[in-house]
């Protein structure tokens, strides 16, 4: 095994051990000892490749939004917001126990939302009131996605879908 294959491995026994403490023990609690003896690495291969158990999270955080990116670039979602919308709540629903694990860390919407416009490629702003308008929609988009999640995702990603396209498509029509 080569050094990059070598840290790649690290980095998920890393990763999957502070999954797991995060299902026994409040996140602020967990600490880099009990994170490297649950992943059977020294504390010089944690520092080697995080600096500290935030720098976990936010790689976690990344590999979700990076899913979520790839999804908008996708031309085909561009002229069918629907599918897209769908697309990302599927997304949700596939990567639950990460997303768990930023609910129960008090950062879901922080890590995974902050300055991020999901809808810029879908609803492009074309002036100020657009802008703000768009802005308020993809915050209720948050809330509407975070609430499914915390509410068991009991209906269906299609369901879903409509709802969102529906706040989205109703909110900008009614601009002058």
């Amino acid at each position: 095994m080569n050094n990059k294959e070598s840290n790649q491995l690290t980095r998920e026994c890393l990763q999957l051990a502070l999954m797991h403490l995060m299902g026994e023990h409040p996140y602020e609690k967990i600490t880099v000892s009990e994170i490297v003896r649950r992943a059977g690495v020294s504390r010089t291969a944690f520092y080697r490749n995080y600096a500290d158990k935030e720098d976990i999270l936010h790689e976690l955080g990344n590999k979700l939004i990076k899913r979520i990116a790839d999804i908008s670039e996708k031309p085909e979602f561009h002229e069918n917001p629907h599918r897209w919308f769908e697309d990302v709540f599927r997304t949700v629903r596939e990567d639950k126990e990460t997303i768990t694990l930023f609910d129960q860390a008090g950062i879901l919407q922080r890590e995974l939302f902050s300055g991020r416009s999901i809808s810029e490629l879908l609803y492009p702003a074309t002036d100020t009131e657009t802008k703000y308008i768009r802005l308020a929609s993809e915050a209720a988009f948050f809330q509407i996605l975070i609430s499914w999640f915390r509410d068991g995702m009991h209906e269906s990603e299609e369901h879903m879908a409509d709802i969102c396209v529906y706040v989205f498509e109703n909110t900008l029509k009614k601009l002058p």
